[in-house]
Formats: structure tokens, sequence, C-alpha cells
């Protein structure tokens, strides 16, 4: 969720015009202020959702950096994310380095977004190398895209 609340509105305007409101929560936060109480922040759920997971691996970023073992902070990770076993010791350090960029750069932006799609990348790897993929496997690629009749045509 991009936390920098774009519109804000008062309790009122949500009754009244409720769809507007509605629909400016579509392209993000909005804040509902209450002449009675604390605001509140009107949000996608999904983009909530996201924030809480990339918070999550940021978190463990955290324990991890903390721990004093004298590993490698790749080798660290594996203690909270038990899939980076699965990587080259090369892709641990890999992944060690990336992921942190990323958090520091989208936390400087308030995006947390490119957190959960780097997370996930290096996870959609390791889950390949369990899987049996070995990076020097032959793969067929195509070059071309086959011709594929219309099946709307008569033919």
């Amino acid at each position: 969720m991009n936390t920098a609340v774009r519109r804000t509105v008062q309790s009122s305007e949500l009754s009244r015009n409720s769809a507007e409101v509605f629909s400016a929560a579509e392209q993000g936060p909005v804040n509902i202020t209450r002449r009675d109480g604390e605001s509140f922040v009107l949000a996608r759920s999904e983009d909530v959702d996201r924030e809480r997971r990339a918070f999550a691996v940021a978190a463990n970023l955290v324990a991890v950096s903390l721990d004093s073992s004298g590993r490698s902070l790749g080798e660290r990770l594996r203690q909270h994310f038990p899939w980076v076993a699965f990587l080259e010791p090369e892709q641990r350090e890999q992944f060690a380095a990336e992921i942190v960029e990323v958090t520091r750069a989208s936390a400087s932006v308030s995006q947390f977004a490119p957190i959960l799609i780097t997370f996930e990348a290096w996870r959609s790897t390791a889950e390949a190398f369990a899987a049996g993929y070995t990076p020097d496997a032959e793969l067929e690629w195509l070059d071309e895209p086959a011709a594929v009749p219309d099946p709307r045509q008569d033919g």
C-alpha cells in the first residue's frame, strides 16, 4: 500500500458520497477525519495485506542482521527463510544483497511491492531448484511462434 494519503475527507462526506470516496480509495488511501475522534484511513485490503507481508520480510531481515554468529548474511537468512537452502552459496549472497538493497530503497519511497516482487522471484528460483531444475539443463526455446489457424475460419 502506498502509505501516502492521497485525499482527506470528512466522515460526513463518506456518508453523503460513499461511491466517490470508495473510488478515491481505489487510487490510494483516503484519510477520513472525524470531529469526535481519531481519523481513519480507508484503503484496499489487498494493499494493506501486501504491505504487511513486506513488513514481515523486513522484520526478518532486521532479525537476521542482528545475529552475531559470524556467518554471512546469506547463510543467516536460512534461519528465517528455509527455502534459501536450495540456492547455491553464491546465490544466497546475491539474494541477501538484493533484498536488503530493495528493502531500503522501497522504505525510502514508501512503496513496498518491490520487496515482495524481489522476495518471491528468489523464492521461485529456490522452488525450481528444489523441483530439480538445474541452471545447466538444456532448455528448448521457441524462436518463432508457431502459426495456429483461426478456429473461427472454415478450413
